[in-house]
């Protein structure tokens, strides 16, 4: 075909599946599509999604060095192609505009000052209005009754019309606000705000990488099917060595893909620590602890973003309580049809082994239960051919008859309310033989759990809450033996966050001394960077979930 003849959607996803299948002209009809000039939009997203792939998954070496030399190419090709419908696609060269949290958003304006300006805001007039009041300066305040228009023209009136003043002064005067984070965070969320980072910045899934060893290359055909049991048993090496400013890149590297994709999750956002490991074939996995302020009382989460080859391939999270984890993953759209099946895998492998985790889980939402995204998806198949099944007979029977269809017939599709009833049950995976001990055989809702402290608030302490953490961590010290006074201030804040979960337990103060003890170390290695030897402790004294289970 000749050179001056645009480049087709249909010619990109056509070489795509060349690549998926590894056929052996695959390179070549890569190089064949370079040649050729882009101008319709899809296709130009469709190739921009091709060139990840091949980097992520490159046939030999010189193919990934070709992949890479393109995709510095993406700003002189995205030029020739109308910037409106470039949008959002994660192209270098092409803005972003997204609702995201304060504290993203603070991050955004110290990476691209710049570049980063408000878009819109979302909330109706009077609410603009109630939370403008909150900053203006005492002087202003009656003129906060006389502002009108939307709220746009509002914050125009009251930071200046340059729209990226308007956003920096607008985080300035919260931050300044003699407030919690927790508040100024809902003030900023009730605006609605949606920030605008303007095609100058480098915020873009062309460009965004992680640290990453020479380049692993698929001679064949790609990976479909694993023996992920197997795979879950392999040991672990050690973490990359990572400095300390390696380390920040990372998670700027994370927040960045986030950004890009318009999305935002907590352990990246509020990342306190980050570990990344080398799972072979390309494959690495970087692990986020929340910082102390957002950490969750019970559950352990911890989020991920996987790199082959650096290029970013999946993030989401799991939520660990002792031996067992609720999981969630997205692959990026421009990493689908890869090896999923053997990342996951290798993801659950390395929750297992750094976490002791042997029962994993799939909520429903994650699923498809009122979530058209993940129906559409077939992430329930994902997960059962993973090895995830149902919690009850009946499901299990009906998931069986319908795996047993799909793999017979390749045209079958499940009855769609049929599917409905599967989805709207979790999956779970159990590792290995089922633990004895009934404190871990038999989870503990942390949800419920957590209304639980809220009754006991309001039952033992008439709803005072101070009253209630106050008397709560006073009576946890003496119980075991500790002034919070002697701790590191992590500690201190893990103390108070255990305060009154600990608080429902009425015998706490005769166990047995070795075993307060051991809660002592529990509870401060919960303030640590991340919450690894936390959730190693928790396994080694199953009465405290036994007590927890008690109290429900």
């Amino acid at each position: 075909m000749s050179r001056g003849t645009a480049l087709r959607t249909v010619d990109v996803l056509e070489t795509r599946t060349a690549f998926t299948r590894g056929a052996s002209d695959r390179s070549e009809r890569l190089h064949t599509c370079a040649d050729r000039p882009i101008r319709a939009v899809r296709t130009l997203r469709e190739w921009h999604d091709l060139l990840l792939f091949v980097t992520a998954h490159p046939c030999d070496a010189a193919t990934h060095a070709f992949a890479i030399t393109e995709l510095q190419r993406m700003r002189a090709r995205a030029a020739g192609v109308a910037p409106h419908g470039l949008i959002n696609s994660g192209l270098s060269g092409a803005a972003v505009e997204a609702n995201y949290s304060l504290p993203l958003v603070r991050w955004l304006l110290q990476q691209w000052p710049h570049a980063v300006s408000l878009a819109s805001v979302d909330a109706d007039a009077e609410t603009v209005r109630d939370v403008l009041r909150t900053l203006l300066l005492p002087v202003e305040i009656e003129a906060a009754d006389l502002l009108d228009g939307s709220g746009d023209d509002m914050l125009a009136t009251v930071f200046g019309e340059a729209r990226t003043t308007q956003l920096a002064q607008l985080v300035a005067r919260l931050d300044q606000l003699a407030a919690s984070d927790v508040v100024r965070d809902g003030l900023f969320a009730r605006l609605g705000v949606y920030v605008r980072i303007a095609d100058s910045a480098d915020c873009a899934l062309t460009t965004a990488r992680a640290l990453t060893g020479p380049p692993f290359c698929h001679a064949g055909a790609l990976r479909r099917t694993v023996d992920v049991a197997a795979i879950v048993d392999e040991p672990i090496g050690a973490p990359v060595s990572l400095s300390p400013s390696a380390r920040r890149a990372l998670i700027d590297t994370a927040r960045t893909v986030l950004a890009a994709m318009q999305r935002e999750t907590d352990p990246v956002t509020h990342a306190s620590d980050v570990t990344l490991h080398d799972m072979g074939r390309g494959l690495r996995i970087a692990l986020f602890s929340l910082d102390l302020a957002h950490r969750l009382p019970f559950d352990s989460y911890v989020g991920f973003m996987a790199f082959r080859n650096g290029v970013p391939l999946a993030y989401g999270g799991a939520w660990i309580f002792p031996r067992r984890s609720k999981i969630g993953i997205n692959v990026l759209p421009s990493q689908r049809g890869g090896e999923s099946a053997w990342f996951f895998a290798q993801l659950l492998r390395l929750y297992h082994h750094q976490f002791g985790v042997s029962r994993f889980e799939a909520e429903n939402y994650q699923l498809g239960h009122d979530n058209p995204e993940g129906l559409k998806s077939g992430a329930y198949w994902f997960y059962y051919r993973a090895g995830f099944r149902p919690t009850t007979a009946p499901l299990q029977r009906v998931a069986a008859r319908e795996a047993e269809r799909l793999a017979r017939t390749r045209s079958y599709a499940v009855p769609l309310p049929r599917l409905r009833k599967l989805v709207a049950e979790g999956l779970e995976l159990r590792l290995g033989a089922a633990a004895p001990d009934t404190a871990f055989s038999e989870p503990i809702d942390t949800a419920e759990l957590t209304r639980l402290v809220q009754q006991h608030v309001v039952r033992a302490y008439d709803g005072d809450r101070a009253r209630a953490q106050s008397s709560a961590l006073g009576r946890v010290q003496q119980a075991l033996g500790v002034n919070v006074h002697d701790l590191s201030a992590s500690e201190r804040y893990a103390y108070a966050l255990w305060a009154l979960p600990l608080d429902l337990i009425p015998d706490l103060r005769t166990w047995p001394a070795a075993d307060r003890r051991r809660l002592d170390t529990i509870v401060r290695a919960k303030g640590a960077p991340n919450e690894r030897r936390h959730q190693e402790l928790l396994t080694r004294l199953p009465r405290v979930l036994e007590a927890w289970r008690a109290a429900i």
